[in-house]
């Protein structure tokens, strides 16, 4: 398992996966809008049942009715980051793998979902650019 590409530095790869720690947490938290905090305006998502959304507004509507009073309001999620790779100096992509909880993880279950992200910097800020959910197994 791939951890983070070596020529991406300690802060960019920090910076990645506090973005990624946050979107568990708002989504752990039923944050719709924290959901998106970390999302370019130009953003396309897939999200697992193939549905494209653009930009920060769809994607909050989307899924404000599933985390607000919906079926996944009593969800809870664990990321972690498999794989971080630099592909030039303003462009990373990133693996997530995601369980219902750590323990999960730590007890080598394997992942309820993966996604796939594509992180951009822009004035210094990284952003998710670009993201496909996929369920796994099931």
């Amino acid at each position: 398992m791939k951890k983070s590409n070596s020529d991406l530095s300690s802060k960019d790869d920090s910076e990645i996966r506090r973005i990624v720690a946050d979107i568990e947490q708002a989504f752990n938290d039923n944050d719709p809008k924290g959901l998106v905090r970390h999302i370019a305006t130009d953003v396309l998502i897939v999200n697992p049942l193939g549905r494209d959304m653009r930009g920060p507004d769809e994607a909050e509507a989307s899924v404000r009715p599933l985390l607000v009073g919906g079926p996944l309001q009593d969800a809870t999620a664990h990321y972690r980051l498999t794989d971080v790779s630099l592909l030039t100096p303003d462009v990373v992509v990133a693996l997530k793998s995601a369980w219902a909880g750590p323990q999960q993880a730590d007890d080598g279950a394997p992942p309820e979902m993966n996604a796939l992200y594509v992180f951009a910097k822009r004035d210094g800020t990284w952003w998710v650019l670009r993201r496909q959910n996929t369920t796994v197994g099931g």
